[in-house]
């Protein structure tokens, strides 16, 4: 028999949840994310969240001038920004997330997040998986590496009937823009067809910047679908119209679509296929189609590749999407913004002219639009970076702030999670935790929690080895609603 270790949780009926697992390891492995939260239901109180929303601010965002600013530190520790209250007393935000204030009372922070990896490659794997990265782990990213959470979902629900894949990543996998591959939001041991759905987009407005790498302008463009991903057996030569090269494909899809090339199709080959060919009034794949909505609505969201991401997160939720991921990411390589939220220089001009702004109006559009359709209390919207940034200014260029893995803040808005909740607290001047650390481990068994889902859930690997879903870490409970 396998037994999975960690201490009980005793559901209603005085049985763990773990003690469980250990009686029935055999039949758990594997199981589909509908069967999982079926078994949590009928053994304990099933957390309230059904779907997660990730707003991932890649590059490492400033606790001071983000969730926790330091009005009583010195100069150049707390920075050039004021505070303004939020909606919960006591509880301040920089006063450029006048917005993301008002939602502070659904809402658990986490203060006293980190880690001791201080570098982005190896931070992102940390911070997305839960497992601490090998010396290589920061350079690649193979089928011996620990799966990330959007990942997991998408092998949750390998056997569930659905159009929409479980999980989507956009605006590109991470690193794209810049022509690389950063380690973080794959699938690793469980295989890459359980990826997330990585989309891409085409940009607006190229250029490179003469000053700095940011020069002042959003940085836009339109989300993709991965439609140029055909198999060599279609034989359809690259045709300039997408209306061209859908109709063509539709007039091949009943040859193809039950052929043996079709059949050796990998799983994104074949998505690539259906999207292309489903051209209902109600596919589910219209969520990507952004010109449904208003202009209103897109305008409050903001007109940027970030808003744009989040805007299409909340359709593709209303859909049947499981884990979807908004990340804020690089396009050095596309005559884009090259720092994300990586400011060694130029830190508050930065911060106060595009960072910030961008970020307060997605986020309150997004809850704000959950809420009006009775999303907010069965999703989870999770604002993270891979790490934090250097409690001391530099000198850099105007002023910056460097790596600095060791604190940072999460925010936890919507279903799952307790409302109004500070959780942890850092010192003075805003270099360590200084109560309730949190590691990527336990943020993450946390989120699986907030979801009714045990970490210590087995899962099977390519090799047929049976492993837990999060292999450390245990949610912190005085967050969870």
């Amino acid at each position: 028999m396998i037994s999975v270790q960690g201490r009980p949780t005793p559901g209603r009926d005085g049985i763990g949840r773990r003690e469980i697992l250990r009686a029935g390891a055999l039949s758990l492995f594997g199981m589909s994310l509908d069967r999982v939260l079926k078994a949590e239901a009928a053994t304990a109180a099933r957390g309230k969240a059904k779907s997660v929303i990730l707003l991932y601010l890649f590059g490492g965002p400033s606790i001071h001038e983000t969730f926790d600013p330091k009005p009583d530190a010195p100069v150049e520790y707390r920075g050039e920004f004021g505070s303004t209250p939020t909606s919960v007393p006591g509880v301040h935000f920089c006063e450029h997330l006048p917005k993301m204030a008002k939602w502070m009372h659904r809402s658990t922070l986490i203060r006293s997040a980190g880690h001791n990896v201080n570098e982005h490659d190896a931070g992102s794997y940390y911070a997305l998986t839960g497992m601490p990265p090998d010396a290589q782990q920061a350079l690649t990213q193979d089928a011996s590496k620990a799966p990330s959470l959007s990942a997991v979902f998408q092998y949750l629900a390998r056997d569930e009937s659905r159009s929409l894949p479980a999980s989507v990543w956009m605006p590109c996998p991470t690193g794209w823009g810049e022509k690389m591959v950063r380690p973080g939001p794959y699938a690793g041991y469980l295989g890459g067809k359980y990826d997330p759905l990585f989309t891409t987009f085409e940009t607006e407005a190229l250029r490179v910047p003469k000053d700095y790498p940011w020069d002042g302008r959003t940085f836009k463009g339109r989300i993709r679908l991965p439609d140029a991903i055909l198999h060599p057996d279609l034989k359809i030569d690259r045709l300039q119209g997408r209306r061209e090269l859908l109709a063509d494909l539709q007039r091949q899809a009943g040859r193809l679509g039950a052929s043996e090339a079709y059949e050796r199709f990998d799983a994104f080959h074949k998505k690539a296929f259906d999207i292309l060919t489903d051209t209902a009034p109600d596919s589910p794949w219209r969520a990507f189609d952004l010109d449904e909505e208003p202009s209103r609505v897109q305008e409050a969201y903001g007109r940027n590749i970030f808003g744009q991401s989040t805007l299409t997160a909340r359709r593709l939720i209303e859909r049947g999407a499981r884990f979807v991921t908004a990340s804020w990411d690089t396009f050095s390589k596309l005559g884009g913004d090259s720092l994300a939220w990586d400011t060694h220089w130029h830190h508050f001009p930065i911060y106060k002219n595009n960072r910030l702004p961008e970020l307060d109006h997605a986020y309150s559009a997004l809850c704000a639009d959950l809420q009006s359709r009775g999303l907010l209390d069965e999703t989870l919207v999770v604002v993270m970076g891979e790490m934090g940034r250097t409690p001391k200014i530099n000198n850099n260029k105007g002023g910056g702030r460097d790596h600095w893995s060791y604190l940072q803040n999460v925010l936890l808005t919507g279903a799952g999670v307790q409302q109004g909740m500070v959780y942890g607290s850092s010192d003075k001047k805003g270099q360590m935790p200084e109560s309730n650390p949190v590691g990527p481990a336990d943020l993450i068994a946390t989120i699986y929690a907030a979801l009714g889902i045990d970490p210590s859930t087995l899962i099977q690997d390519q090799a047929g080895r049976l492993r837990p879903i999060l292999a450390d870490g245990e949610p912190i409970r005085k967050i969870l609603a």
